[in-house]
């Protein structure tokens, strides 16, 4: 029996989670499915129980590789994926049983090059739905035009767009061949979003299941991050150059777009500052140089600010004029 659609699991040091991801894909409705396993590497017992699973079942395929990141992992499993779709999930997280056959469906119904639905945030002590500010149903050509390239790369109050989230997402797998959409493999920090963006510039064929929380996306709030990884910043330069690059020819404007994606990329990363496991004149320093940063000076060159929240306009004026002490007095202390 051929697979309809092949499933995608990056997989690295998660032996605590990884039964509960493969069982929640097993144990769907729909059945024409194949799994590839992808060991980016792992040093903990997520190797073994791989390999396991894909001696008790014919449909689960396992590559064991050197580490090289979950970029580098989806694409060796779409270079091997032999279904109709490509769906990924991560290892960490699960599947409700209808939600491959529920998607299949619209993607046939519709004849779609990306079907999504909606996901849910299941933390140690709380969870709650994610849904995205686009309406639901079917978009065309000229409506994903119309109606998405405002939100392609980003919205206009500094949020992600709709496809942010890959993983919620069934991708036809010969749309992404002929479009030669592959991750990016020297970005380690935020791929889903730039491989998300240019999907849906190149779909002919849009489908949104809207409060289908199909997708279980695990985490935990305890969680808080002890370093400030400079590689991150470099990743996040790195995509927004690759974004100007690739769309510089779009008959669409996405210029402005760019910006606010860069200005979410600058709030975020003085956010992993503040977090960060360092005392306060190391974090003074580094808030400095993001302020100083030419990619971030950029931004505000002939750039009207978007219509936000007070404390968040607030912010960004002392971005913009590079104020940096006080915004180190006040959210550094």
């Amino acid at each position: 029996m051929n697979p309809l659609i092949s499933v995608i699991v990056p997989v690295y040091n998660v032996e605590k989670y990884l039964n509960r991801c493969i069982d929640s894909i097993l144990n769907q409705t729909f059945k024409q499915i194949e799994i590839i396993l992808v060991d980016d590497g792992s040093t903990d017992n997520s190797p073994i129980i791989c390999d396991e699973y894909c001696d008790r079942y014919e449909n689960i395929k396992v590559i064991h590789k050197k580490n090289n990141r979950v970029a580098a992992a989806r694409n060796d499993g779409v270079k091997i994926a032999t279904g109709k779709y490509i769906a990924l999930v991560d290892s960490d997280d699960w599947i409700e049983p209808n939600m491959l056959e529920e998607m299949y469906n619209k993607a046939e119904e519709f004849n779609t090059d990306i079907t999504m639905c909606d996901f849910r945030k299941v933390g140690v002590e709380s969870e709650y739905t994610v849904s995205q500010p686009i309406r639901e149903g079917y978009y065309d050509r000229k409506m994903i035009e119309s109606e998405l390239f405002p939100c392609l790369i980003m919205f206009e109050n500094i949020e992600f767009p709709p496809t942010i989230s890959n993983w919620t997402c069934l991708f036809r797998r010969e749309f992404l061949i002929e479009s030669d959409l592959f991750y990016d493999e020297d970005i380690h920090y935020c791929e889903d979003s730039i491989f998300g963006s240019k999907a849906m510039y190149n779909a002919n064929g849009f489908y949104y299941m809207k409060n289908k929380y199909f997708y279980n996306y695990f985490y935990n709030p305890n969680s808080t991050t002890s370093t400030c990884n400079m590689k991150k910043w470099d990743s996040y330069l790195i995509i927004n150059q690759r974004l100007k690059e690739y769309f510089k020819d779009s008959k669409f404007d996405f210029s402005r777009q760019i910006k606010i994606n860069m200005l979410y990329f600058t709030l975020n990363f003085l956010g992993e500052i503040k977090n960060a496991d360092l005392v306060l004149e190391e974090k003074r320093k580094k808030c400095y140089e993001i302020f100083n940063d030419e990619h971030v000076k950029q931004i505000f060159k002939d750039f009207k600010l978007p219509n936000v929240n007070y404390k968040l306009k607030l912010i960004l004026l002392l971005i913009k004029y590079r104020i940096d002490f006080v915004y180190s007095m006040v959210f550094y202390q």
